[in-house]
C-alpha cells in the first residue's frame, strides 16, 4: 500500500479513477492523513448506475439503453470499455456517502452530472444523455483541528 506524507496537502483531487480501486476505505483513510486540517477532497467517480450491470451493451454500438439491476450488490464488475473489458467496482451512492464519513471527512457536495444543452451541438445526443447522470462529484472536508 502507499503511504502518503501527514498533513501536507490543501486539496486532493481524483478525476474518474476511485471506481477501479478495491479498497476504497484505504483510499479515504490515507487521503485524509495526508490533508491538512481544513483541507478538500474532490473526486468524480462513474455513476453506480451505470457500474450496477452493463448487459444493455453491445459491442460496437452507442448504447441506448441502461439496465439498473444488483445495485446494492456491490464488488467488481467485468465490463466492456475501450474495446476491451476492465475491472469496474460498484459501490451505491450511499457507500461514496458513508466511506468518507468514516474516514472521518465531513461532506460538503454530492452532485451528478446532468447535461447542460448548449454544449452538445446534436439534439439526439443530448436526449441520449439525459436518460441517466453518467458520473458522480464528491467534494469533502477534512475538519479544522482533525489529525
Amino acid at each position: 500500500m502507499w503511504v502518503y506524507p501527514v498533513q501536507t496537502f490543501d486539496r486532493v483531487i481524483s478525476r474518474l479513477a476511485l471506481h477501479y480501486i478495491d479498497d476504497i476505505a484505504y483510499v479515504f483513510q490515507a487521503v485524509f492523513q495526508a490533508l491538512r486540517p481544513g483541507g478538500r477532497f474532490v473526486f468524480s467517480v462513474e455513476h453506480p448506475i451505470i457500474t450496477s450491470c452493463d448487459r444493455a451493451y453491445q459491442a460496437g454500438s452507442v448504447r441506448q439503453g441502461w439496465i439498473v439491476d444488483d445495485y446494492f450488490a456491490m464488488g467488481p464488475r467485468m465490463t466492456h470499455w475501450l474495446g476491451g473489458q476492465v475491472i469496474k467496482y460498484h459501490r451505491t451512492v450511499e457507500a461514496y456517502f458513508g466511506g468518507l464519513q468514516h474516514a472521518g471527512f465531513v461532506v460538503e457536495s454530492v452532485r451528478e452530472s446532468q447535461p447542460q444543452r448548449q454544449q452538445f451541438s446534436q439534439e439526439e445526443t443530448y436526449r441520449r444523455r439525459q436518460q441517466i447522470p453518467l458520473f458522480l462529484f464528491f467534494a469533502a472536508r477534512k475538519p479544522s483541528g482533525s489529525v
